[in-house]
C-alpha cells in the first residue's frame, strides 16, 4: 500500500481551545499549585503564593520551588508534554498549566530560574501568537534575565478572561485549605492567598465517632483515611467524603459509597484513592473503570463504615429519649431538674428540627412533635388517650421563635396539657388558650418579621475599600463562622476600625453583632474555634470594664444580640463607626479620645459620605443624630 507523510502540526488556535474546557477559576489557580507543589524541594518547606491584583487585574502564582532549567521549561511549554515522571506527581497529562493559564487569561508569562541559574522568562500573548504568521511552535522565544539570585517560580495571568471580586479570597483560602489540606497539616506547604493562609478544613465532630479506615482491596491496593459523624446536621451540603489523590482533592463532600438517606447529613470523612484514575482537570474519578467499582463496593461493605452508618441511624432514634429526659418532670418543684441544666438553647434549636414525627410518653403525657405546613395553625392539640393527655405540637409554630431554647416552650406545653386533663377542660378551652398564645406571638413577632417571609439567601461581605478590612486575626474566624453558623452576624465597631486606632492598648476588644436569640449560639459556635478572643454576651458596661482591667487575655470578642436584620457580614464603615460610638458612649469601649480622629480620617480617605452617617444616627433616635452630628464637618 502506498504511503504519503503529512504534516499534522496542531493549529495555532490549540492553546485558546485548550482554556475553553470548562475550568472555574478555582480549579485553573489549583493547576497551577498543582505544579509548584510538584516542584518543591526534598526536605524543605514549600511557600505558594496566590495574588488577584483587583488594581492591575491580574492573577499570580508564585513559589520558593526549585524551578526550572531550560530544557524543562520547554518541556512545561509543549502541550501534552509527558514527565519524565509521574509516581506522586499533581501534575500527568501536560496540559494543567496551558489549559489553566489561557483559561485565565489572554497573556501571561513565566519566570523560573534554578539556584544559581540564570532567571528564564517565557511569555504568551494569545493575539499576537494568533495574529504573526512567523510564530509557531518551532520558534517559539526564551529569554534569559541575569538578574535572578533565587529559585522558584511565578506565574503572572493578564487580560483576564474570569471576574475577580474580593469575596474570592475567602472562598479560595477555604478550598484551597481544604484541597491541599494533607499537604499544609504535614507542613510540606504553606499557601497564602493576598498574603492570609489557607488552613485545612477541620469539621467539629462528635466526641470518639472518628474512627480509621484502612481497607486491602482484593487488587492489591488500599482505601485510606478516616470517617466520623459530625456534631451537627449539615443542611448546607456540607457532608460526605473528601477524596484526595495523591493528597489532592479532587472530590469534595462526595456521597461515595453512601445510599441516600436524612441521617447522612452527620457523615464525614477523607479517603485516599491514589490508584484511581482522574480526569485531566482533576475534579473527578473516571467512574466507568474498574479501580473505581471495586473501590464503592468494598467501602460500602467495610465493617467501620456499616458500624458508623447504624450508629448514626439509631442516633436518630436517641433524639427522642434526649428530649424524654428534658421533660420528665412532674409538677413538684422538688422533683425537677432546671431545663437549662439538661440542655442549651443551639442544641434545644437543633433537637426540636429534627424531630418531625416523633412522639415522646412523660409522666402522664404523650407528646407528639409534628412540623405543619402552615406556621398559623394552633401550637397544639390536646385528647384524652388512655387515662394519659395526648398533645399534639406543631413545631412550626411561630411561638417557637419567640423562645431563646423552644424546649422550653415544649415544657410550657406539657404542664399547660397535664392541668387541663386533671381539671377536665374541654376542647374550646385548648383552643382559647390557643388563641392567647397566636395573640403572644402576634404582638411579639409582627407577621411581616415572620420566619417564613424573612429575606433568605447567602450573606454578602460589602466590597472592601483600601485601608478598611477586617483585623487579620479576625479573618479566620469570619471564615470559620460562614461556615458554622447558620444565623445572620457582623463584625462591627473595632473590629473593622482597629487599623486606625492610633495608641497601643493592652487588649484589644472586637465586636460582633447577631440576631436576637442567638447570641448563645454564636458564644458556643466562636467557643469552638479556639483561635480568638475571650467572647462575652451582652456584657454590661461594668462587667466589661471589670472583666478588662483583671484578665490576662489578649482580645476579647463582645457579642451584641441586635433586632435588626443585618445585611453583612462585615459592618460599612458608617455603620461601624456609629456602632463604636454607641460602645462608647455606654462606656463599653476605651476609645472615646479618638473617635474624632477616626472619623477625620475616614472622611479624608472618602470612606464615609456624611449623609449616610447621618441617615443611620436618625434611626437611632433625635439625640444619637444631635451628637453624632457635633462630629461631621458643616
Amino acid at each position: 500500500m502506498e504511503t504519503r507523510e503529512v504534516d499534522i502540526t496542531p493549529d495555532k488556535t490549540l492553546i485558546k481551545k485548550l482554556g475553553m474546557t470548562g475550568y472555574r477559576t478555582e480549579q485553573a489557580i489549583a493547576e497551577l499549585i498543582d505544579n509548584s507543589i510538584d516542584a518543591r524541594l526534598d526536605g524543605t518547606a514549600e511557600h505558594v503564593e496566590v495574588v488577584l491584583d483587583f488594581a492591575l487585574m491580574c492573577i499570580t502564582v508564585s513559589d520558593d520551588g526549585h524551578g526550572m532549567n531550560l530544557d524543562e521549561l520547554k518541556d512545561a511549554l509543549t502541550i501534552a508534554k509527558d514527565p519524565e515522571e509521574t509516581d506522586g506527581r499533581l501534575g500527568r497529562f501536560g496540559l494543567g498549566m496551558k489549559s489553566a493559564c489561557s483559561n485565565l487569561g489572554k497573556t501571561f508569562s513565566i519566570r523560573t530560574a534554578r539556584a544559581g541559574q540564570e532567571t528564564l522568562v517565557a511569555e504568551y500573548d494569545e493575539e499576537r501568537w494568533l495574529g504573526e504568521q512567523n510564530l509557531n511552535w518551532k520558534n517559539f522565544k526564551i529569554g534569559l534575565d541575569g538578574s535572578g539570585n533565587g529559585h522558584g517560580t511565578t506565574i503572572t495571568i493578564s487580560k483576564l478572561n474570569v471576574p475577580l471580586y474580593p469575596n474570592q479570597m475567602i472562598k479560595f483560602r477555604r478550598r484551597f485549605g481544604m484541597r491541599y489540606g494533607p499537604y499544609i497539616r504535614d507542613g510540606q506547604v504553606g499557601i497564602t492567598v493576598n498574603s492570609r493562609p489557607c488552613y485545612p478544613s477541620e469539621p467539629d465532630l462528635e466526641e470518639g465517632t472518628k474512627r480509621s479506615v484502612n481497607i486491602r482491596l482484593p487488587s492489591g491496593n488500599t482505601i485510606a483515611g478516616w470517617v466520623g459523624l459530625l456534631r451537627k446536621r449539615s443542611i448546607k451540603g456540607d457532608y460526605g467524603l473528601h477524596i484526595y489523590n495523591r493528597n489532592r482533592l479532587v472530590e469534595a463532600y462526595s456521597e461515595f459509597g453512601m445510599k441516600r438517606h436524612p441521617s447522612i447529613s452527620k457523615f464525614i470523612g477523607e479517603i485516599f484513592l491514589d490508584h484511581v484514575p482522574v480526569n485531566f482537570h482533576k475534579t473527578g474519578f473516571l467512574e466507568d473503570t474498574g479501580e473505581y467499582g471495586e473501590a464503592v463496593e468494598y467501602f460500602r461493605k467495610d465493617p467501620v463504615v456499616v458500624d458508623l452508618m447504624r450508629s448514626m441511624s439509631s442516633g436518630d432514634k436517641a433524639d427522642g429519649d434526649e428530649v424524654r429526659r428534658v421533660l420528665h418532670f412532674g409538677l413538684d418543684p422538688a422533683q425537677t431538674t432546671p431545663l437549662s441544666m439538661k440542655v442549651s438553647s443551639a442544641r434545644g434549636k437543633s433537637m426540636l428540627h429534627s424531630l418531625d414525627g416523633t412522639s415522646v410518653e412523660s409522666g402522664s403525657s404523650k407528646i407528639i412533635i409534628k412540623r405543619q405546613a402552615d406556621h398559623q395553625n394552633a401550637l397544639y392539640k390536646t385528647k384524652s388517650d388512655s387515662g394519659k393527655t395526648k398533645v399534639t405540637v406543631n413545631s412550626s409554630n411561630r411561638m417557637f421563635e419567640t423562645f431563646k431554647n423552644p424546649l422550653f416552650l415544649l415544657g410550657l406545653i406539657k404542664i399547660e396539657a397535664e392541668v387541663f386533663g386533671r381539671l377536665g377542660l374541654s376542647e374550646p378551652a385548648v383552643a382559647e388558650r390557643n388563641r392567647l398564645w397566636t395573640e403572644f406571638v402576634d404582638a411579639f413577632l409582627p407577621a411581616e418579621k415572620a420566619p417564613a417571609t424573612r429575606p433568605t439567601g447567602p450573606r454578602q461581605a460589602p466590597v472592601p475599600l483600601p485601608y478598611y478590612t477586617l483585623q487579620p486575626e479576625l479573618v479566620d474566624l469570619h471564615d470559620y463562622l460562614r461556615e458554622a453558623f447558620p444565623h445572620r452576624f457582623q463584625f462591627t465597631g473595632l473590629s473593622t476600625l482597629t487599623p486606625f486606632l492610633h495608641n497601643a492598648h493592652h487588649t484589644l476588644t472586637y465586636n460582633v453583632q447577631t440576631e436576637t436569640g442567638t447570641g448563645q449560639e454564636l458564644l458556643e459556635t466562636i467557643a469552638r474555634h479556639g483561635k480568638s478572643g475571650r467572647p462575652l454576651l451582652n456584657p454590661s458596661p461594668e462587667l466589661l470594664s471589670t472583666y478588662l482591667e483583671g484578665t490576662g487575655d489578649r482580645s476579647v470578642i463582645v457579642i451584641r444580640e441586635h433586632s435588626e436584620r443585618l445585611t453583612y457580614t462585615w459592618a460599612s464603615p458608617e455603620k461601624a463607626w456609629l456602632d463604636l460610638y454607641i460602645e462608647v458612649e455606654s462606656g463599653a469601649a476605651p476609645y472615646g479620645g479618638e473617635l474624632v480622629y477616626i472619623l477625620d480620617d475616614l472622611l479624608e480617605r472618602d470612606l464615609i459620605r456624611p449623609s449616610r452617617l447621618r441617615s443611620l444616627a436618625k434611626r437611632r433616635g433625635p439625640r444619637t443624630l444631635d451628637q453624632v452630628g457635633r462630629f461631621l464637618p458643616g
